[in-house]
């Protein structure tokens, strides 16, 4: 009986792994790119707020366009500082206060109408992080990708968009960091739980116990977050409740009803001209998703002590495999396929983002192909500089507003319209050469057709039988 009841119960785990492992893979992709965030900053300033500021302004530093030019000035706005970071306008302000007393960022106005604009102070911040580590203070090129990342340490990977789901960042933090380590056990065939301690938290994000325990509450409190003490001593383990976790992301409604709200990940900005005529800069607004024409953007892969942290842009997805459709779905979809017919995928999505798609439009179903259209029409013309599923996610929140305007997808779905009626036309053909052919083929055709042969072989022989008439004179 033991026997039997340990290995329902191993039957019980492997199955709970295999569900987690399908709805990681559809996760995944969802999450969009993400920030690289540096630990060691938090040291520096002694706030992970700080720090996330610290590192996003590094990166626009590095890699924004026409920084050299303006001297490294760029342009940011609130909004657009809260859409990537997560950062609330009163906690910009704190942090933006430790960094300046650290001499290590610049502000300005500049402009008519005056926009604040930031300069980092790269020779101040180059040699603090050689004094924490314990180098010789030099100037440094911040365009050797690999000496930045010796003076920075190791990055983690945080998604701005589970800091909208958690409502805080450094709830976002924390489940960014938990979602990597699951993401890792399951590539070994381990369970789902997560076992760490309050100080290995510390160690890996910088956050105090009373910042861990307000970040777990938030998370406890959407339903994101599982907890379990086990073992002797006991131990705590964590566990992340994918379905909840997908739900939220893909925007499902709650189970009391009322709709969840996810902010969208935006595309960044760019840095401003600092010398463009009256004061106005080039940056493209951030929560603009349809654009005509999208600016090119630096993608550049860094080299770093984490795997999390190779690819500063996510443009793929795992290659796990994927959740098979409910049976709810698969009725939906059923549905949809008798009414319209079914839906057409950009050729470049992968089998997961399809899975992941599919959820998304299902908010807008009456919309849902005009929507894969506009998405399949953005990435031909190299416009979706984000992951896909993300710039999706973002025409399906404009879709719900009211405010989703087809505009490239429309030539998308005539194309198809057209390739419909020359297959269609095709068919047609070929139907009736085989119907032809298939007649052709029968016993009655040959018939008819060796007597109609044979009618018109004795009017030829009547014609060259007959008498010539007389000339005429």
């Amino acid at each position: 009986m033991d026997d039997r009841r340990c290995a329902a119960n191993a039957g019980d785990d492997t199955w709970e792994s295999g569900k987690h492992h399908r709805e990681l893979a559809i996760i995944w992709p969802l999450l969009g790119r993400h920030i690289a965030f540096h630990r060691r900053l938090v040291d520096l300033t002694e706030s992970v707020k700080a720090a996330l500021l610290l590192s996003q302004t590094i990166y626009w530093t590095r890699h924004g366009r026409d920084v050299a030019r303006t001297g490294g000035w760029f342009l940011k706005t609130t909004e657009q500082w809260e859409m990537e970071t997560g950062l609330s306008a009163k906690e910009q302000i704190t942090a933006r206060e430790v960094l300046r007393e650290l001499a290590i960022l610049n502000e300005q106005r500049i402009g008519i109408p005056a926009k604040l604009h930031f300069r980092l102070c790269v020779d101040q911040l180059g040699a603090m992080l050689a004094d924490r580590i314990g180098r010789a203070s030099v100037p440094m090129d911040w365009a050797d990708g690999a000496a930045v990342a010796e003076l920075l340490g190791p990055s983690l990977a945080y998604h701005r968009t589970l800091a909208g789901i958690g409502g805080g960042v450094h709830a976002g933090l924390l489940l960014s960091r938990t979602l990597h380590l699951t993401r890792l056990q399951m590539k070994r065939q381990l369970d789902a739980w997560v076992r760490t301690s309050a100080t290995q938290w510390t160690e890996d994000l910088g956050l105090t116990r009373r910042e861990q325990e307000t970040a777990r509450r938030d998370l406890e409190r959407v339903g994101v977050w599982e907890e379990a003490l086990i073992g002797i001593p006991r131990s705590l383990v964590i566990r992340i409740r994918m379905d909840c976790l997908l739900a939220l992301l893909v925007g499902d409604e709650s189970e009391s009803g009322d709709p969840v709200v996810v902010p969208h990940l935006p595309d960044c900005g760019v840095p401003a001209d600092r010398f463009s005529p009256n004061g106005e800069s080039r940056l493209r607004e951030t929560h603009i998703f349809v654009s005509p024409k999208a600016p090119n953007r630096n993608h550049q892969n860094r080299h770093h002590s984490l795997a999390e942290s190779a690819n500063l842009h996510i443009q793929g997805s795992t290659s796990d495999s994927v959740q098979p459709l409910s049976a709810a779905e698969a009725r939906r979809d059923a549905g949809r396929s008798q009414s319209g017919g079914a839906l057409i995928f950009p050729d470049a999505l992968l089998p997961e983002e399809r899975v992941a798609a599919l959820r998304l439009i299902c908010r807008c179903e009456d919309q849902a192909q005009a929507l894969l259209d506009e998405l399949s029409a953005r990435m031909m013309a190299k416009a979706v500089h984000t992951s896909p599923l993300a710039y999706l996610r973002g025409l399906v929140n404009r879709a719900v507003a009211g405010q989703f305007v087809p505009e490239l997808g429309q030539r998308v779905a005539a194309a198809r319209r057209r390739r419909q009626e020359e297959s269609t036309l095709r068919q047609q053909r070929e139907a009736e050469e085989q119907r032809l052919a298939a007649e052709r083929a029968t016993p009655e055709y040959k018939a008819r057709a060796a007597a109609r042969r044979e009618e018109i072989r004795r009017m030829l022989d009547r014609m060259r039988t007959r008498p010539q008439s007389g000339k005429r004179p």
